[in-house]
């Protein structure tokens, strides 16, 4: 065999390794982007969970007056969570020494049917107790508002009800006639957009000079713990003129409505009305 023969063959080339295609790259890369997906839901998820609830209490007013204003005009617009914001709250719940108002009342009530307590009644020290208290001060807003609405059904109807509702808490039902009544009665509009705010009161203006509501106030400061202020208004709904009792408790120089129905109500006797008294009544 001619030696030339085997100079002229070329090697076979090495074999080389398969490299990572296009598509590898892209199914990698949407892998990576889902997994870091996944972990940025997770994250935001848990930083959602910690968060805070949102609060129920606004941020105050600079003036007892702001407070008792702002609550009317929230009504008038039809705003219950602005009208609830009015009130301390949070800071009711925070500040409240419930072991003072035991001390003045001697008092304490079991059951919380008729919409809740004013003051906070559990006093051991963890969140689920404290979110207890705050939706129980809340609901004593809603009812003491819930009370306000049917006072002025009350003022607005001539029925016997009206009269009977004023002086008794609970009304006794005897036939279908008189729930057709109640019925009627409870459907009357409040026509709260009709709500006119008028001047402020003085307070002693109400009372004999001999009477005082300097020892409300006081202990009223010691429950709660900040200054009060009884903040009494003329307010006109659909034409008719009302006095309007509230007072207000300062915390961290802001100002909420703490109550409507102030111990100058309470000395007058207003019974059923929840501190939004028609003037007629008083004028008896």
């Amino acid at each position: 065999m001619d030696s030339n023969q085997f100079m002229n063959v070329q090697p076979a080339p090495a074999p080389q390794k398969k490299g990572f295609g296009k598509g590898t790259f892209l199914i990698i890369g949407l892998t990576i982007g889902v997994v870091c997906t996944c972990l940025l839901m997770a994250v935001v998820m848990t930083m959602n969970s910690k968060k805070a609830p949102a609060k129920i209490e606004g941020a105050g007013y600079d003036s007892p007056e702001e407070a008792v204003e702002a609550y009317l005009n929230f009504l008038k617009e039809g705003d219950l969570d602005g009208a609830v914001s009015t009130f301390a709250v949070e800071s009711c719940v925070d500040n409240y020494d419930i072991e003072e108002n035991l001390e003045w009342t001697k008092y304490i009530g079991i059951t919380m049917a008729l919409g809740g307590r004013q003051t906070p009644t559990l006093t051991y020290d963890s969140d689920f107790s404290r979110d207890i208290n705050l939706e129980s001060r809340r609901a004593y807003i809603l009812n003491g508002i819930c009370n306000q609405m049917i006072a002025i059904a009350i003022a607005s109807s001539d029925d016997e009800i009206a009269d009977e509702l004023i002086d008794r808490a609970v009304y006794e039902l005897d036939d279908k006639d008189n729930i057709d009544s109640v019925l009627e009665f409870l459907a009357t509009d409040p026509k709260l957009e009709t709500i006119k705010i008028g001047n402020r009161i003085d307070e002693d203006e109400l009372f004999d000079s001999d009477f005082s509501l300097d020892k409300y106030i006081r202990q009223y400061e010691k429950n709660w713990g900040s200054d009060i202020e009884l903040v009494t208004y003329e307010v006109k709904i659909d034409g008719l003129k009302y006095t309007l009792f509230t007072y207000c408790v300062c915390y961290d120089g802001k100002w909420y409505v703490a109550d409507l129905y102030s111990p100058a109500a309470i000395a007058i006797g207003t019974g059923g009305y929840r501190g939004l008294v028609p003037n007629y009544y008083l004028d008896k």
